[in-house]
């Protein structure tokens, strides 16, 4: 992994070109310059030998949905880019699932997770019910559905682990997740609302969530659970 201060100096350069080229108001460009700024991180990752293969396979998917992002208003392409993230994300929550093996809740903990869940339900149907006319296909809806509960997935996924081992990889693991949620929830925005600086947002969230997770996979995950939390 580069020292500190390289990485800070590498993410501020990603970040400085990401914004620049979001200013032309070009989405050919915008689009580039994600697929670029993604190669570059996932280069980093691989110069870092990581041994896990799962993470790699993570990049090389949002590699796969940063392509297809080209074709993104041809039905075909915009149904295969919805897949591959889902894939991705199913994945990523799949990466510290063996960790979460002797997780417990009580009756109250399931109620609030289900109510957690009955709420992001409701926000999924309002943010599906808001995607103009224009944009959607047959089995538009069901994408969004399963692309909702796969990013649901992922982030219960991150807050348990997160409970469970308060540790360094905990903490990047999370960030990575909910700085992911965060760039799609602004993309959506920028892109099916047609708000273009909520791309400079999504942006920022996209590359801070790849190396929070380059970052991750850097770290020895070798950690014991935190007694208090253990039943959280």
């Amino acid at each position: 992994m580069p020292s500190n201060r390289v990485l800070v100096l590498f993410v501020l350069l990603l970040l400085f070109f990401n914004c620049l080229v979001i200013s032309q108001q070009e989405l050919v460009l915008n689009r580039w310059s994600r697929f670029i700024s993604t190669g570059l991180i996932y280069l980093m990752l691989v110069l870092q030998r990581s041994n896990s293969k799962k993470v790699r396979s993570i990049f090389a998917l949002f590699l796969i949905a940063d392509i297809l992002l080209f074709f993104y208003e041809q039905v075909l392409f915009n149904a295969l880019t919805f897949i591959v993230k889902i894939s991705a994300y199913i994945l990523l929550s799949l990466l510290v699932v063996p960790e979460l093996k002797k997780l417990k809740t009580n009756l109250f903990q399931k109620i609030l997770f289900l109510a957690i869940l009955g709420l992001n339900l409701a926000m999924l149907v309002s943010l599906v019910k808001m995607v103009p006319e224009k944009f959607n296909y047959p089995y538009l809806n069901v994408l969004f559905f399963a692309y909702g509960m796969a990013m649901m997935a992922m982030i219960i996924t991150a807050v348990s682990y997160s409970n469970r081992y308060a540790s360094n990889p905990s903490f990047y693991y999370t960030a990575a997740t909910l700085f992911i949620v965060f760039a799609d929830i602004t993309s959506f925005i920028a892109y099916y609302l047609e708000f273009y600086e909520f791309f400079y947002a999504d942006r920022i969230f996209y590359l801070l969530s790849l190396l929070a997770l380059v970052k991750f996979a850097s770290l020895d995950r070798k950690h014991s659970a935190v007694s208090e939390l253990e039943n959280i």
